[in-house]
């Protein structure tokens, strides 16, 4: 009996360790952005019956970082149902689902989304503390309609709950709710109160995104350039100097006037090293109008021939035909 407890207790440690190793193997490779290998490496693992919360939120994960939100919100609903007290489980399954979202008909829509928001509401709750968590649950309430659970008052609440845990990201999500609501006396006095907020790209590119909505376009490109001036000193500052430089040119577009300054910035953002990809053909459009603008039309048929014949967004293909 002794040996056969011995046996047992080495088996139980040895699977531990093996797991430890896989864990440690497999945020390794998320670490180094190596999400197909992730899947590569997790998927032969997994099948319909597999009840391993872990490798089933790590599949799902990996789909998740690889784009495939129908893949991910499929493994992650089946990891959540595994294992429902493990917050980052249940973070991951709101971000599959908030995209599975965004891809979905108006018709199934509504389920994902309150899908996600239920799963961020779970890790917030299962880890009160966590930054991550709170900004998502924040954001969402903050962003999404009110038939899809969205409530600018508990945003407002949260905002001010991150402050405690992150100050700048809670201040800022503030500031966004602020502009949302036309509060801009309330905004700039948010902005002379916290320092931390005078120097970064955020504020004005929010500002700026405002009036654009407004279709004050002179107003936004103001706003638009004064965000890209800033010192882009950690990754959210260098994310909303790039879509400064985006929404710049495609302002001017819309204001037909400051081509030139259009044209800066979009070739500014086109070059730089850490560009956005979901952004890129819209930009190089954008680009191409502006060619056209001011009579460059051989710059603009390059960029709209290759655009024509590589893009698989129908609403820009239909674009390109208005112009080319």
């Amino acid at each position: 009996m002794q040996r056969f407890i011995a046996l047992l207790l080495l088996g139980v440690s040895y699977h531990s360790v093996a797991t430890t190793a896989l864990e440690q193997q497999v945020e390794t490779l998320f670490q180094q952005k190596a999400y197909d290998d992730v899947k590569a490496l997790i998927a032969p693992q997994v099948n319909n019956k597999t009840k391993d919360a872990f490798l089933l939120a790590t599949l799902g994960r990996s789909e998740l970082a690889l784009g495939n939100a129908t893949a991910a919100e499929k493994w992650l609903a089946k990891a959540v149902k595994a294992d429902a007290a493990n917050a980052k489980y249940q973070f991951w399954y709101g971000r599959a689902s908030c995209d599975s979202a965004q891809q979905a008909n108006m018709l199934s829509a509504l389920g994902f989304a309150k899908r996600c928001v239920n799963a961020f509401e779970q890790a917030h709750q299962l880890a009160p503390e966590n930054a991550v968590y709170l900004e998502a649950l924040a954001k969402y309430y903050a962003q999404a309609p009110g038939v899809a659970g969205g409530d600018k008052d508990k945003a407002m609440a949260l905002s001010k709950t991150l402050q405690q845990v992150e100050p700048l990201k809670g201040h800022l999500l503030e500031l966004e709710l602020l502009l949302q609501q036309d509060q801009t006396e309330a905004a700039k006095a948010l902005i002379d109160q916290v320092p931390a907020l005078q120097n970064r790209p955020e504020p004005y590119f929010m500002h700026g995104v405002k009036l654009a909505q407004s279709r004050d376009y002179a107003g936004a490109v103001q706003q638009f350039v004064h965000a890209s001036k800033q010192d882009a000193i950690d990754t959210e500052a260098k994310r909303s100097r790039l879509l400064a430089l985006y929404q710049l040119g495609r302002a001017t577009v819309l204001a037909k006037t400051d081509y030139p300054q259009g044209i800066d910035a979009l070739q500014r953002f086109l070059a730089d090293e850490e560009t956005l990809p979901e952004f890129n053909e819209w930009a190089q459009f954008r680009l191409a109008q502006l060619y056209l603008a001011t009579e460059q039309r051989p710059a603009a048929e390059t960029l709209l021939s290759a655009l024509q014949n590589s893009t698989k967004d129908n609403t820009l293909k239909t674009e390109i035909k208005k112009i080319y």
